[in-house]
């Protein structure tokens, strides 16, 4: 157990992409930890795609991994929405230029399997031997001075807290909420209720560019029911075919090879880029392609006790925005953040200070997740046309509207100015200190926080705004009855 005597140490559950930030972040603090994993291996079977995020380069400049993760990670330059039945096209932007100038940094995508290794091989030495695998956590136990996690086969660790990073299915978060209820947690072999609701469920995988198609280009295409989405990168593409379900499930499924085949026999015809159908993507497949339902939702409850969620544990993102990694990320920044600041008053803080820095966590960052939320539901509405206004919107009012550059800029640019950074560690790059929108939150060196002045494209910020305004203004003027709606699909499809 955690005492006076022993140092404060964080036994996290997951090793995945949160789970090994994480331990970079630790590795720049003096915080004990370990980290259990499930499985054998780090690295995920299947090829499929991550994006970043401008706020998430931050962080990956202050932990000195901006070189180290370059070589694996490719711009997004134009997206390209059009519809998935005729291939006609809708809107053709750069987006990721816009986003650059706004926050210093673009959107850029990478294969997820070559991420996390390049995030495990970049460790130090120190924190590779904290990382254990084939460890399935049975139990959880707590009390007034620590935490005791027995996994499957024997393993027993003890620390000072424990940080749920194992995913949707958090086993972590089941023996929670089960004590925090008052009941025995349920066995390993069980399959609980999922929190979380999925409407779409997606065929994916990675595949060479198609000779005819531009690199770098993000196509969405959008139908009734479903929708395709096709990246192209530097050197690959990654596809996903998005499927609503007749109703939202919380069922956890398994599917076969049977049906994934089945899906793409039935949306085979659907164009996933001008020119190029999904029966001519899956042509150029060699069978390493998964299908899962896309969860969606947010747990109440982020802590109890001595343990604290974050990630895929307590909120769960549609794909298509491609926000998730980057959510779970900001997560792990607040919680570390208030845990070193706490550590620095008392090496062993009781079980009453730990609750309190974990409401004090959630509160922070439940403040940016209706937006995030929001931006991560319509986006994917707004793709598989799932109500007529979805159709009207995505064919006729953002293609013909300036919004695509106002919402980008005034609603989803705030929300990236506030992002969290790391307060006690320098930032080496100068991107962040050239851009239209400052940002809010800067690392404390030396006892003071780098002044940001105001951007010398101001005057374009201000433009931008008053356009935007006006365009606001003119189909406020119409009396549509969806206005709201707009304004919040707008915003997703902008970005």
């Amino acid at each position: 157990m955690a005492t006076g005597e022993n140092p404060f140490r964080i036994i996290i559950v997951g090793g995945g992409l949160v789970g090994l930030t994480t331990a970079h972040i630790l590795s720049k603090t003096d915080i004990d930890f370990v980290i259990l994993e499930r499985h054998e291996n780090l690295t995920p079977e299947l090829g499929s795609l991550l994006s970043l995020w401008p706020p998430t380069f931050r962080i990956l400049d202050q932990l000195d991994l901006q070189d180290v993760v370059k070589p694996v990670l490719n711009p997004i330059d134009y997206a390209i929405n059009m519809s998935a039945d005729d291939e006609s096209i809708f809107l053709k932007w750069n987006g990721g230029e816009l986003i650059k100038q706004n926050h210093g940094y673009g959107i850029q995508v990478t294969h997820r399997p070559l991420f996390i290794e390049a995030l495990y091989q970049s460790l130090p030495d120190s924190a590779k031997a904290r990382i254990k695998v084939k460890k399935h956590v049975a139990k959880v136990n707590v009390s007034d001075d620590g935490v005791v996690v027995e996994c499957a086969d024997g393993t027993v660790e003890r620390g000072s807290i424990v940080m749920g990073v194992d995913g949707v299915h958090s086993r972590v978060r089941q023996c929670m909420q089960a004590m925090e209820e008052g009941r025995a947690a349920p066995s390993i072999s069980e399959t609980p209720k999922s929190p979380y609701l999925a409407t779409f469920k997606m065929v994916f995988g990675s595949v060479p560019i198609p000779p005819t198609l531009p690199k770098n280009t993000n196509h969405e295409c959008a139908s009734e029911g479903v929708s395709v989405q096709l990246l192209t990168g530097n050197s690959q593409a990654w596809f996903g075919v998005y499927e609503a379900f007749d109703k939202p499930t919380s069922e956890r499924i398994k599917y076969t090879e049977k049906d994934k085949q089945q899906a793409i026999q039935k949306w085979g015809h659907l164009y996933a880029a001008p020119g190029v159908t999904v029966r001519d993507i899956f042509s150029l497949q060699n069978g390493n392609f998964g299908m899962i339902n896309l969860e969606e939702g947010r747990v109440d409850k982020w802590y109890w006790n001595r343990i604290v969620l974050v990630s895929d544990a307590i909120r769960k993102l549609e794909p298509h925005a491609g926000l998730g990694y980057n959510s779970g990320v900001a997560d792990v920044v607040v919680l570390v953040n208030k845990l070193r600041r706490l550590l620095q008053t008392t090496r062993s803080p009781d079980t009453k200070a730990l609750e309190a820095l974990f409401a004090d966590y959630q509160e922070e960052r439940k403040k940016e997740e209706p937006m995030i939320q929001d931006m991560s539901i319509r986006r994917a509405r707004l793709c598989a046309w799932l109500s007529p206004m979805d159709k009207i919107m995505a064919k006729y009012i953002i293609p013909y509207t300036n919004f695509a550059v106002y919402s980008t800029t005034h609603k989803y640019g705030p929300v990236v100015s506030r992002a969290p950074i790391l307060d006690w560690l320098e930032e080496k790059s100068n991107n962040p200190k050239n851009v239209r929108i400052p940002y809010v939150h800067h690392p404390i060196i030396n006892g003071e926080k780098p002044k940001n002045a105001l951007s010398r494209n101001h005057s374009y910020y201000s433009l931008s705004a008053f356009v935007g305004m006006i365009t606001a203004a003119a189909l406020a003027a119409l009396g549509l009855q969806y206005y709201h709606r707009i304004l919040t699909m707008i915003e997703s499809m902008a970005t």
